[in-house]
């Protein structure tokens, strides 16, 4: 069982509802495990204080549905002859249950949800009330705040069990759309329609096509690339006084429309995030970047200035910004975050006992040099190694994004080695040698992999993540098809025996 997100939370009750319901409901904060929020889901227990958020936002959700009207309408369909008419409101039940709960109701869950109601509406003498207090009972149950994925039992097999049909599509759709599934695509799983890998990939194309795709790809990259940090990263004003909340949202901004562009506008090969020479500005950035900007409150494609080393997400100011501190830059955590969330590598944190502030030292003046001084502590070098010379080729950058080609009037080298894949000049280089890295690859297929199934891969599932990451480069590397293909994955489709 995997809570569902908050975003996927309010989503299915907007889906359900109507805009009003999602409008009145609130979730509880979702919660990272092993960097992502989905596997957080799957592993954390909701607490007391979570529980009793949840009551509030069904009851919330449940009387502004009611007081619209128009969505029950949809599940309504008998006139109810008064305020404790069970016959009715058990038709109300078992047709906004099964889409809810994503499967048909058992004659004892529609009962003890309509035995709410009918209480309701005996005690506020109004079928209004049976009906509201029906919707809250359902939006509370773990039938709605979880996605179930047991799985029924394969004849001489007892570590795998595959999902039935329902559990497939709901699975699907969470993932793609993160939302519900739709009546039609629970109509395809009853049908047996999701039972072929023919079925299974139409539907999961179908899904794809939508617009809300391109939102669900939109908030696990939020994730992923930590955009999501953006509202909360300050700066210093002195240093920075172009930084402001707004600019750091037009950042954020910057990255989703790249995003959707190479995935979603050209369907291009997904490493174009990282290698791009062109982005997306408004005035703001523009100012920032050095190119001509757009009317205000407009948004404009631009090209990245020749002069400026800048090479897609890695050029942008959302990357340079988050991996920053408030008055320096900081090479250690934007190697960093490529080694750990673009190559899947992990970096320890520093020892206790290590000071890991720098050398007192004014004659230090670059980056490089403060850093090269640091590393001299053995405690220090084994991780440093690692990140520095990758951190140091975004050093043209300062804390928010800006070019520059001197540091304490000392002229910037940027250069350095990736490992075994060779030497670069600066980021852009660096860049060109990230995306050619098979284990930049394999990232990217292991970041969506746990972002969708909400574990991290074991070592049962590594056959089928290493053809996953063969088809997506044999694919030409182009994440929409890519999704696709996981949804059609054993791994997808399967879980292991139940615990």
């Amino acid at each position: 069982m995997r809570r569902l997100l908050a975003r996927q939370y309010l989503n299915a009750i907007g889906d359900l509802l109507g805009p009003e319901a999602k409008a009145a409901a609130t979730a509880p904060a979702d919660q990272p495990l092993n960097g992502f929020d989905m596997i957080g889901a799957a592993q954390l227990n909701v607490g007391d204080v979570g529980v009793v958020e949840y009551e509030k936002s069904a009851r919330a959700a449940a009387s502004a549905a009611v007081d619209d009207g128009s969505r029950i309408d949809d599940y309504l369909t008998c006139t109810p002859s008064g305020p404790t008419d069970e016959a009715c409101l058990d038709t109300f039940v078992r047709n906004f249950g099964r889409l809810a709960f994503r499967r048909t109701l058992a004659d004892d869950e529609a009962a003890d949800i309509v035995a709410v109601g009918v209480a309701a509406g005996e005690a506020y003498s109004s079928f209004d009330q049976a009906l509201q207090y029906a919707v809250a009972t359902a939006l509370e149950s773990p039938s709605f705040v979880y996605q179930v994925e047991v799985g029924e039992s394969l004849p001489g097999d007892p570590t795998v069990r595959k999902l039935t049909s329902n559990e497939l599509a709901t699975r699907m759709s969470f993932f793609l759309i993160d939302s519900t599934p739709s009546a039609d695509l629970l109509d395809m799983a009853e049908s047996g329609t999701l039972d072929s890998a023919e079925g299974l990939r139409a539907a999961a194309e179908s899904l794809v096509a939508r617009p809300e795709a391109a939102q669900a790809v939109a908030a696990m990259y939020d994730e992923i690339l930590g955009l999501r940090a953006l509202p909360t990263i300050t700066k210093s004003g002195e240093l920075y006084p172009e930084f402001s909340p707004a600019l750091a949202a037009s950042m954020r901004q910057e990255t989703l429309s790249l995003l959707s562009d190479v995935v979603f506008t050209r369907d291009a090969d997904f490493t174009e995030l990282f290698t791009s020479n062109h982005t997306f500005v408004d005035a703001g950035l523009a100012s920032l970047y050095g190119v001509t900007a757009p009317p205000a409150g407009e948004w404009h494609e631009v090209t990245f200035p020749a002069d400026q080393p800048r090479s897609g997400f890695f050029g942008q100011a959302s990357f340079l910004s988050t991996q920053a501190h408030i008055e320096l830059t900081s090479p250690t955590l934007r190697g960093k975050f490529v080694r750990e969330r673009l190559l899947c590598q992990s970096i320890n944190p520093p020892p206790n006992d290590v000071i890991t502030e720098f050398p007192d030292d004014e004659g230090l003046k670059t980056m490089r040099e403060r850093l090269q001084v640091h590393q001299e502590n053995p405690s220090c070098a084994g991780c440093h190694s690692l990140t520095d010379p990758i951190g140091l080729s975004f050093e043209n950058f300062d804390s928010i994004g800006r070019h520059r080609l001197t540091e304490n009037d000392v002229t910037i080298d940027a250069s350095g080695e990736l490992d075994d894949q060779g030497n670069f000049a600066d980021g852009a280089e660096l860049a060109d040698l990230l995306v050619n890295d098979p284990n930049f690859t394999d990232c990217l297929v292991r970041n969506v992999y746990r972002a969708s199934l909400g574990h991290l891969e074991t070592d049962g599932e590594e056959v089928v993540v290493e053809h996953l990451v063969g088809g997506f480069d044999d694919g030409g590397r182009r994440l929409r098809a890519f999704l696709v293909e996981l949804v059609v994955s054993d791994a997808f489709r399967f879980v292991g025996a139940e615990q």
